[in-house]
């Protein structure tokens, strides 16, 4: 009897030995949320670690917790080209946890617009102007049908002649006067002088003409603007001026009807720019007798000497002479 007992033993003993038990796990004690792990005993407290580790040799972290508290990997955000590997190892529970990639989420790029607004510059057109230094290419012409204007025309920056003022003359004469001569022209009415030593010149216009002498109107040229002005000191002259080279002087003729008798007067500028009277001369006839008055004037004015001659250039009467002082200063 004993003999069959060891057999039976043993076989026993194998027919347990071919069954597995499987464990009964309660799958409400693990919770796998990125990364996170759920100890299965509660039991035993055992350590567990999580190792965050980056590809670009940063620093490594271990955090250790005791069983049944979550373990939390740790999600790094780095640029769109590394590599974040979460692992977890477990205790004594005999359970392995594996690694858990985390993709990284792309930088967030912050677009922003910038509105830029062209301004559209129009062109733009510069007025022509004229140059007032630029005297020579200066014409003259009738303005309107009225008998009282000249048109004083100029060339501008762009090339086009214009009207740039207008002068008040009585044109009347002068009209009449180019009616009757063709080949003449306004320009034949007008003299252009120097009168007062500026360098620029200035304008006579000749209003009426006789035989035995001219009037009209003075205009100054001002430099600075371009434009004439009328001249008050040469208008009261009223007549024709005649500038004398050799002595600088303004002459101005009258000559009377019987075309015997005249009277020339002679004109100087001053230190003060003032016209002066310098000389007067006045021929005329006395009972058949034709005598000459000659009379000097110093640079203010003032009457310096006084003769009278006959024809022939004889003395008559009384005369006064200046004195060395003044004829020094002559």
């Amino acid at each position: 009897m004993k003999k069959y007992i060891l057999p039976v033993v043993l076989l026993a003993i194998l027919a347990g030995c071919g069954k597995v038990k499987t464990p009964v796990v309660d799958e409400s004690q693990i919770d796998i949320v990125s990364g996170t792990a759920v100890a299965t005993t509660s039991q035993k407290k055992t350590t567990t670690e999580a190792e965050t580790t980056t590809d670009d040799g940063d620093k490594k972290t271990t955090t250790t917790k005791t069983a049944g508290d979550k373990i939390s990997g740790t999600t790094t955000s780095v640029k769109s080209t590394g590599r974040v590997v979460t692992r977890a190892s477990g205790g004594s529970d005999g359970v392995v946890h594996g690694t858990t990639r985390v993709v990284p989420t792309a930088p967030r790029t912050t677009s922003r617009t910038t509105t830029s607004s062209t301004s559209t510059q129009q062109p733009t057109t510069e007025t022509p102007t004229i140059d007032p230094k630029d005297y020579n290419s200066i014409s003259f012409e009738f303005k309107g049908d009225k008998n009282d204007k000249i048109e004083v025309m100029r060339p501008y920056t762009d090339g086009k002649m214009r009207s740039f003022q207008a002068l008040t003359v009585d044109t009347s004469e002068i009209k009449e006067y180019l009616d009757k001569n063709p080949n003449k022209t306004i320009n034949d009415r007008i003299v252009t002088e120097d009168f007062d030593g500026d360098g620029y010149p200035d304008l006579f216009v000749v209003e009426k003409e006789d035989e035995l002498n001219k009037t009209g109107k003075y205009f100054k040229y001002d430099s600075d603007k371009g434009t004439f002005i009328s001249w008050d000191e040469l208008n009261a002259l009223k007549f024709e001026i005649k500038l004398d080279s050799s002595s600088n002087r303004l002459i101005v003729l009258d000559k009377k009807e019987d075309k015997i008798e005249y009277e020339k007067k002679s004109y100087e500028w001053n230190g003060q720019n003032k016209l002066v009277l310098r000389e007067y001369i006045h021929q005329y006839t006395t009972d058949g007798d034709i005598l000459i008055d000659y009379i000097n004037y110093d640079e203010n004015g003032s009457e310096i000497s006084r003769e009278t001659r006959d024809s022939s250039g004889n003395l008559v009467g009384d005369s006064t002479e200046p004195t060395t002082q003044e004829q020094n200063e002559e």
